[in-house]
């Protein structure tokens, strides 16, 4: 479909069906499946393969994304009218913050480590971890030299990544402003003087030429910001032993679920208000 910036068809009953459906996956599916894997006895093939399970339905959320963007849908997609109150803090071009994923992944480090000679009190002291393999439960005891520097490297290239995806989609804006607003006056003005269907379709037309370029640049701002998280979170999981990539996506799972509670959403949301 030719893009046009006036186009009365919105997407965003199909963005909230897809967006609805995946969430319903993953909160249903996937994060029972790893509970299941980390609670229980479960064998080596098992967990790997629920780990692969999660991380493609991750990907495909992100390569289904990069798909459905084009000049047409972009708006919509970087500014999402399917997330709640309570998801939009966390976006970033679109979605959720790259840097939200490594600073999971730190925390879940920094936890096990900070009190390390209390590790059998807090064993007996949490009940999950009493019920979890002892494999699972020191999982981020002792993090190796190795998983720390590849760490490193994944925070350094998102120090790297994120200031130069918000520099393009500021010069991106200000391109568009300035050009769109300069060319609307001018074609709204001609099409006043005539006064004619064909002269305001004109005018339109004439608008819609000069934000094409302006939107592909966004799609390929919103693709690139999508390939980041992408490759954070297959990093992070490539980096880590299947029962730290267990955890960590476990505890990514249950933080994009938890946006879905409704009592957290009204508690936030009665908090946000002003008095």
């Amino acid at each position: 479909m030719p893009f046009s910036l006036f186009s009365r068809k919105k997407p965003t009953r199909r963005f909230n069906g897809f967006y609805a459906d995946w969430s319903k996956t993953l909160s249903e599916n996937c994060l029972p499946l790893l509970r299941q894997s980390l609670s229980s006895a479960a064998s080596a093939s098992v967990l790997s393969s629920n780990v692969d399970l999660v991380l493609r339905h991750l990907v495909l959320y992100y390569e289904t994304l990069d798909l459905a963007a084009d000049p047409n849908t972009i708006a919509y997609l970087l500014f999402p009218s399917w997330r709640n109150s309570l998801e939009t803090p966390f976006l970033f071009i679109g979605d959720i913050h790259p840097y939200l994923l490594t600073n999971l992944l730190r925390s879940f480090i920094d936890r096990e480590n900070r009190d390390s000679d209390d590790d059998e009190d807090s064993l007996r002291l949490i009940p999950d971890l009493v019920n979890q393999p002892l494999k699972i439960a020191t999982a981020w005891k002792d993090p190796s030299d190795e998983l720390m520097t590849r760490i490193d490297q994944i925070e350094c290239t998102m120090r790297l990544m994120v200031p130069v995806l918000m520099d393009r989609m500021r010069k991106t804006q200000r391109g568009f402003v300035s050009r769109v607003s300069e060319n609307w006056i001018s074609s709204y003005q001609a099409g006043k003087k005539k006064k004619t269907v064909a002269a305001v379709a004109a005018s339109a037309a004439s608008v819609d030429e000069e934000a094409k370029v302006e939107m592909e640049e966004l799609v390929s701002i919103f693709v690139d910001a999508n390939r980041l998280r992408k490759s954070v979170i297959m990093d992070i999981v490539g980096a880590t032993s299947e029962h730290q990539a267990a955890l960590f996506l476990e505890g990514l799972c249950q933080f994009l679920v938890g946006f879905k509670d409704q009592v957290l959403l009204q508690d936030f949301e009665v908090v946000a208000l002003p008095n």
